[in-house]
């Protein structure tokens, strides 16, 4: 790439930034969630700040095993933010769909910076992924859609 290209691209990166920063969530999901493409979603997207595995450790963000029905702010020895910390919700389906899109838009002045996953089928996968990781979404998580058998 040209240098001379620099300059439009960022303008293009922070502009981009700036209309998902204004937009709303989108409060509808995909279909049934897939926890395997979940797996796979999770690690290239949220693995850098995040553990899922049981007695995973906190990070830049905090593990996540055993996030999916639980009460806000409840990894041991994690720094939440205000907001957070006060939440008073569980993270269900509706919640995590939301905040895989806009963190914000859940909790004001939540620390997590995120790239919107704006595929409202990537988050279910997601959260098909993290039911598998907590005990009260392992009876929850919805069964892996069914995978077209491709013909030669």
């Amino acid at each position: 790439m040209r240098l001379s290209a620099y300059p439009a691209v960022l303008a293009l990166v922070f502009s981009a930034g700036a209309a998902a920063s204004q937009s709303l969530p989108d409060p509808t999901m995909g279909g049934p969630g897939d926890a395997a493409h979940g797996e796979v979603l999770f690690k290239q997207r949220c693995m850098i700040c995040h553990q899922a595995e049981k007695g995973g450790k906190n990070g830049l963000g905090p593990a996540l095993y055993g996030v999916y029905g639980s009460k806000t702010g409840q990894a041991p020895g994690f720094a939440y933010s205000a907001g957070v910390k006060a939440g008073a919700f569980i993270w269900t389906a509706d919640k995590l769909n939301l905040w895989l899109q806009k963190p914000a838009a859940v909790v004001p002045g939540a620390k997590m910076v995120l790239a919107p996953v704006t595929a409202p089928q990537d988050r279910s996968d997601i959260i098909a992924y993290l039911q598998t990781k907590s005990t009260v979404g392992a009876a929850a998580a919805p069964a892996a859609k069914p995978k077209a058998n491709k013909k030669s």
